[in-house]
């Protein structure tokens, strides 16, 4: 298992979700009104199609691919991007990559 991409002592306390997807991890903090996601990823993981409410993300680590409305477009570490509520959109995560989201859920 390689180093975790982020500090321990940030997770603890915040609920880790299971997607039972090898190589990926992903710890939440609700809020009012959205959640906080801290993701990281070991290896290339590839997410379907899929849509939700507006999701705001910055890159902490590595680089992911976002694909929507028919064009995919590249993230690094410093990036920001978000994703309109109700997009239909495809998402793959490099080796290595981490990022902090916040998405609304009621929209």
């Amino acid at each position: 298992m390689s180093k975790p991409l982020f500090p321990k002592t940030l997770l603890d306390g915040l609920m880790p979700i299971d997607y039972e997807i090898p190589g990926l991890h992903v710890h939440i903090s609700p809020t009012r009104g959205g959640t906080v996601y801290f993701v990281s990823a070991d290896k290339e993981i590839y997410f379907p199609e899929h849509a939700h409410g507006y999701q705001w993300s910055v890159v902490v680590a590595g680089s992911c691919r976002l694909t929507m409305n028919g064009r995919t477009y590249t993230y690094r570490k410093g990036d920001t991007y978000a994703i309109p509520a109700g997009m239909p959109h495809q998402l793959t995560l490099g080796a290595g990559y981490a990022e902090v989201d916040y998405t609304f859920d009621a929209e």
